[in-house]
């Protein structure tokens, strides 16, 4: 049996099915800016659904919560349990930390591109080799505080943890 005539009809077939423009009385209009779409109908203000609690149409942002809540807010400090992730990239920054709020260990961890010693430490290299031995072991529980350091390499933005305190 020769295939070179089914894979031919199927390239074939494939180009043809890939190349054609859609019908127009598809029923999915396209919900990008500058595309035509099949509907040329805008929604009304009435059917368009307003967010709850709002009716200028900006979203609202939730209330404050009381406490920490579980959340860790850049700038505030507060005790962290930082483990070594096991995560090495080719770019910076990467999440090479995950830390967590010691007062809620079951918590998402949060990824810190870079953990920051220095004002524990001093520049003393041998305790700052030391400390970053404990990230790899059991985690090292520190008080500090997150930063993030907007494009910070070809990744994007990083979050630092900068740490004031050894607990």
């Amino acid at each position: 049996m020769n295939v070179r005539p089914l894979l031919l009809a199927a390239l074939a077939l494939g180009f043809a099915a890939g190349c054609s423009k859609p019908s127009a009385s598809s029923s999915t209009p396209s919900n990008e800016p500058g595309t035509p779409s099949g509907d040329s109908r805008q929604p009304s203000a009435e059917t368009a659904a307003a967010p709850s609690g709002d009716q200028s149409g900006t979203p609202v942002a939730p209330p404050p919560t009381p406490g920490n809540g579980g959340e860790a807010k850049a700038g505030e400090s507060a005790v962290y349990i930082v483990k070594d992730s096991g995560v090495r990239c080719f770019a910076p920054p990467c999440p090479t930390y995950n830390a967590v709020l010691a007062d809620k260990p079951d918590m998402d961890a949060i990824p810190i591109h870079e953990l920051d010693l220095s004002a524990v430490t001093g520049g003393n290299e041998q305790q700052m080799e030391s400390l970053m031995q404990r990230t790899t072991a059991g985690g090292l529980k520190l008080r500090g505080s997150l930063e993030t350091r907007p494009k910070a390499g070809p990744a994007g933005d990083a979050t630092v943890l900068r740490a004031s305190k050894l607990e």
